[in-house]
């Protein structure tokens, strides 16, 4: 054991001087998204975050034109709203006999997609953690719901990924595999 103990004291300082040096001055100063930020850390996006919760609020409550709005402009162009907007009420992500009571932001992934119209680009998966009642079921219930988003200068727009665009393009409604999430 007396031979092991200077080679455990050298690894454990080899170890603290790489932490220091990756989470550094250098390091803060040039801060590099890893995919999944803890929330509340500097590279996380609250404004991503902020905006999923806004537009998961807007559907929810069936706010439609809302929603609308924080789509990005080269989908809305390529899109009817007005198809859309019959599509988001035939199938609403919430029945109005469901009660909406908290809605969390549960991560935040950073991921490199191919998008429609705009070609490939990293945007940020904010997964929402929605708690509700229904008088089908007793007790909370929980669901789950995804929305992308693209920075583009200072801004942040909301984007459809390939089959969801494809679907809405093709004059149809898109449904996740699942269905909607609050029934």
């Amino acid at each position: 054991m007396q031979k092991l103990k200077p080679l455990i004291v050298l690894g454990l300082l080899l170890a603290t001087i790489s932490a220091s040096v990756s989470s550094g001055p250098a390091a803060a100063r040039n801060p590099q998204p890893k995919g999944s930020e803890p929330i509340g850390t500097a590279l996380w996006p609250s404004v991503a975050a902020q905006l999923a919760k806004n537009i998961a609020g807007a559907s929810l409550t069936h706010k439609y034109s809302w929603v609308w709005a924080y789509l990005d402009p080269a989908y809305r162009r390529a899109v009817s709203e007005s198809r859309w907007h019959k599509c988001q009420s035939r199938n609403p992500a919430a029945p109005r006999t469901v009660t909406v009571t908290k809605v969390d932001v549960a991560s935040a992934t950073e991921l490199a997609v191919g998008l429609p119209l705009l070609g490939k680009r990293n945007v940020q998966q904010i997964e929402l953690r929605v708690q509700f009642k229904t008088p089908a079921a007793p007790g909370p219930q929980y669901a789950i719901l995804y929305s992308f988003w693209l920075k583009q200068g200072k801004s942040w727009t909301a984007v459809w990924l390939s089959d969801e665009y494809k679907a809405y393009k093709a004059g149809n409604c898109y449904l996740t595999p699942q269905g909607p999430p609050l029934y």
